[in-house]
């Protein structure tokens, strides 16, 4: 019983998980809020519940990555290749999902922004590109690893 009384409090804080990022990229009136949390990631056409795009992951091998591509009348594509996407819209002309191949890859332009689950990834691949879209980043460090 005594060992027990170890055993269980140990994998309780391991299989926790208190991750909470949030990022918004924005261009000429347009959001989209990303959502960080545990094995899941949220993207958010103008920071309401639909139209949204998902993607799941698990494990160390696993995550995301694509681009968003924002059009002049609102219209936002996140393009990807890499990731177990989901879309969860009953309204595709104003966000959409499309998987792609790598010769597919939009070209960094002014309107089109990187993402992947590695934030400081995404930072290093749109730093000193053509993007014009304004990423705000509000990132939780408050996990213990």
């Amino acid at each position: 019983m005594f060992k027990y009384f170890f055993v269980i409090p140990f994998f309780t804080l391991v299989s926790c998980c208190r991750l909470h990022n949030e990022v918004t990229y924005q261009y000429k009136g347009t959001l989209i809020t990303r959502i960080d949390e545990c094995g899941q990631t949220t993207f958010y056409y103008n920071k309401t519940e639909t139209p949204k795009i998902k993607v799941k992951y698990s494990g160390i091998n696993d995550g995301f990555s694509g681009y968003l591509k924002f059009y002049d009348d609102g219209k936002v594509v996140l393009f990807s290749g890499d990731g177990a996407f989901q879309s969860h819209n009953a309204d595709s002309s104003k966000f959409e999902f499309k998987r792609i191949t790598a010769n597919q890859r939009p070209v960094m332009e002014t309107s089109v922004c990187y993402i992947s689950l590695s934030i400081r990834y995404e930072k290093d691949r749109n730093h000193g590109s053509a993007s014009e879209i304004e990423t705000k980043y509000d990132l939780d460090n408050s996990e213990w690893w």
